[in-house]
């Protein structure tokens, strides 16, 4: 395993840019991103997806980055978050979308990233503990 604590030397799947329809308003600013234990790369066509937060019930949660083998002409769009110019929060999850742009089931993982449990201060300054994280499926393409 390698630990990156950002990905910029891996192999990733071509992007597209999120919509602007795919941002959804949140309350808060996420923490900082995780340290992931990279495993090694499975095969010479997977690409890595880097872990991201997910706003879930009115908490940010790690989703851990993965490994997976990208469809072809399909690309992915990463999460992003914005803080408008009216200071309010936003945010879209990273989604796999096909060649039109509709959002779609992604590929199989065929290896996730592991972070471990660590103290981290979230958006308002406040120390949380936060559980290691092993493999789990990021969420299916939604709406918020």
């Amino acid at each position: 395993m390698v630990s990156l604590g950002c990905s910029s030397g891996l192999r990733h799947p071509s992007y597209a840019a999120q919509p602007v329809g795919a941002l959804f308003e949140v309350t808060q600013a996420p923490p900082p991103g995780r340290v992931e234990a990279i495993p090694a790369r499975p095969n010479r066509d997977a690409v890595w997806v880097d872990g991201e937060w997910h706003w879930r019930r009115h908490k940010w949660g790690w989703q851990p980055g993965y490994w997976a083998v990208a469809p072809h002409d399909v690309k992915f769009s990463p999460w992003v978050f914005v803080r408008g110019t009216d200071g309010r929060f936003w945010t879209a999850s990273g989604v796999w979308r096909d060649a039109k742009g509709a959002p779609l089931q992604g590929p199989p993982q065929l290896a996730v990233a592991r972070v471990d449990a660590a103290e981290i201060v979230n958006a308002v300054g406040v120390t949380e503990s936060t559980a290691s994280t092993e493999a789990t499926k990021p969420p299916a393409a939604s709406t918020p």
